[in-house]
């Protein structure tokens, strides 16, 4: 697809996977994007509302997938080709907040990035590195899985790295260490990793907690980013129906731990400000969030919030009574 891509205009290839979209609405993606926006906007919309937002949710994943084959032909800002990477520029429009980001990394201390699946998260990353900032985002790695693959050979392309979500918090931190960006996308549920449930949508939700973790042991606030569509209204000349090409990149003020508060209660709080940070984001243009993502899928007493390496532990374990069995 890849390889196709680049040689149908992008307005046809998106018209093209815009038809997929609409087809993969009504699928169980369909059905989870529907359920989900019940759960969390049941009260305060209509069906005929909700309707609307799930379409929107897969016109706006079809335009994503047709961005993502582009970012995947695209280069890094000092590769010998970069002129192939410069459509990125024109795409994302910076406002003055970037200046918050700025002010973090003169620090020298790296900088902890924190956005959710909404809008255009690759693109972020992409536009990011083609202002001149470095750094790598944490993502699922699955050696076997080529659409896993496929995704870290893309932002390899537009020079980001990425690292896996079981790597070493030292890998982390070594990132930071040099100066560089880390970033976290901690809006949705994942099992494996530690997590506390806290409030979504007015809703208890399995919420990751590295990214208070990784606060914690580097000393250092968390910077919410998104790169969105902006929402339409009168001033902004922006068609509801058609929304601009361009995508606006925002940086909101710093989350910090509360220091009068001990380790447990510190980090629920920093994951609380920051689950509802997000929760407005959605609010504000709920057509761009990954709604299809079973986000309230484990509810409070199903999971057992192990550490990740005493989860490796127990494994490791398991491998030896194994063994000793066989033997």
């Amino acid at each position: 697809m890849t390889r196709i891509a680049g040689f149908v205009p992008q307005p046809a290839l998106r018209g093209v996977l815009g038809l997929a979209g609409a087809a993969a609405a009504r699928t169980r993606f369909g059905r989870m994007t529907r359920a989900n926006l019940a759960l969390a906007l049941g009260n305060e919309t209509t069906e005929a509302e909700r309707e609307r937002i799930a379409s929107g949710v897969f016109q706006h994943s079809a335009r994503l997938v047709s961005e993502w084959l582009r970012l995947a032909r695209s280069t890094a800002p000092d590769a010998p080709d970069a002129q192939r990477g410069a459509w990125i520029e024109r795409a994302v429009r910076f406002d003055g907040s970037i200046g918050i980001l700025e002010r973090e990394l003169a620090r020298g201390r790296g900088a902890i990035v924190v956005t959710a699946h909404i809008g255009n998260w690759e693109l972020l990353a992409a536009a990011l590195r083609r202002r001149g900032f470095r750094g790598d985002v944490v993502g699922l790695e699955r050696p076997r899985d080529s659409s896993s693959n496929w995704l870290v050979a893309m932002r390899r392309a537009y020079g980001v790295g990425t690292i896996s979500q079981s790597a070493s918090p030292r890998t982390l931190l070594r990132v930071l260490q040099a100066g560089r960006i880390l970033g976290l996308l901690p809006d949705l549920e994942v099992r494996r990793l530690d997590g506390e449930f806290v409030p979504f949508f007015g809703r208890p939700a399995l919420t990751m907690t590295a990214p208070a973790a990784i606060a914690r042991a580097h000393r250092a606030p968390l910077i919410p980013i998104r790169c969105s569509i902006a929402p339409s209204s009168p001033d902004s000349g922006v068609d509801a129906a058609e929304p601009g090409s361009d995508y606006v990149l925002r940086v909101e003020e710093p989350l910090v731990l509360d220091p009068s508060l001990d380790r447990r209660a510190a980090t629920r709080d920093i994951t609380e400000r920051m689950n509802a940070l997000f929760e407005a984001w959605i609010r504000e243009t709920p057509e761009q969030w990954a709604w299809h993502q079973p986000r309230w899928r484990t509810a409070p007493g199903e999971y057992e919030a192990v550490p990740l390496v005493e989860r490796k532990r127990r494994a490791r374990a398991r491998r030896a009574a194994d063994g000793s069995a066989s033997g």
